[in-house]
């Protein structure tokens, strides 16, 4: 049997990526088993939302592809974002079997690294979704939290203007919860990647404040959607009300989603 060595395994952070890491591992036991430690046979890298400005996990991670194709191993680096990276390991990323990000501003970010990467959106969308203990939020607006840049982590609103809207913490509920609750919405206000994931399968209207990477502005260009994604928290609220017209540009990334393939380890 095909030992599989899986790094990037994030299922403790929220949902979003505890449905990613349920979607991989299904598939790479379709091929073999999952392993741990230096043991292994291929190895399989969930680059997530990790492989951006050199960081210290994309510099972990691109060691292990480096030792595994080093050794003639097949490696793998899937589900990734690319922005703004190092060429120190270029030779080691020409040696993969196969690079997937997820969306078009990767792909063309890790084109200038002289590799091809296909792209495949996120593959907690191709999650299966469950009864779950889905919130009824009565056609109305949802929020989760956003990243503040200020202190470099993920922040609740607390303002009398937040509190009137529901809010959904993505760390104390499970994919096909968050996915049914949305569902009950009218409208989602996020700085979560996998919050706008969550969205789109839903397909409930969203406005998106920005990240530290292209990540959400890369699906909504590689669907050819017209719609914005907002520097600062009051240009954001501003929209709520305009958001309402545009049904068809959602429609079109909806569309757009659902019509892709997930990833599949290739034989």
């Amino acid at each position: 049997m095909v030992r599989i060595r899986l790094t990037g395994d994030h299922s403790s952070y929220h949902c979003g990526s505890a449905a990613v890491t349920q979607v991989i591992a299904a598939e790479l036991r379709r091929h073999g088993e999952i392993v741990t430690g230096d043991d292994f046979d291929v190895l399989v890298v969930n680059g997530e939302g990790s492989m951006h400005h050199g960081g210290g996990a994309f510099r972990d991670k691109m060691r292990l592809i480096e030792m595994a194709t080093a050794s003639a191993r097949p490696a793998f680096l899937v589900n990734s974002v690319w922005q703004d990276n190092p060429h120190e390991f270029d030779a080691a990323l020409a040696k993969c079997r196969q690079i997937v990000v997820r969306e078009v501003l990767s792909q063309r970010a890790i084109a200038q690294h002289d590799v091809t990467a296909d792209v495949v959106p996120d593959l907690s969308y191709f999650a299966p979704i469950t009864r779950g203990d889905a919130v009824d939020l009565k056609g109305g607006i949802v929020m989760t939290d956003f990243l503040s840049h200020e202190f470099g982590s993920f922040v609740r609103l607390r303002s009398r203007w937040a509190e009137r809207f529901s809010f959904l913490d993505m760390r104390a509920m499970d994919w096909s919860s968050l996915v049914g609750s949305l569902k009950t919405a009218r409208l989602l206000l996020t700085g979560r990647h996998h919050a706008v994931y969550a969205a789109c399968k839903a397909r409930t209207p969203f406005l998106a404040l920005a990240g530290n990477t292209h990540k959400i502005e890369g699906i909504i260009a590689s669907a050819g959607a017209d719609i914005p994604v907002f520097r600062t928290f009051s240009e954001l609220k501003a929209s709520i009300q305009e958001a309402e017209n545009w049904r068809s540009r959602y429609d079109r990334l909806f569309d757009w989603l659902e019509r892709q393939e997930p990833w599949r380890l290739p034989a």
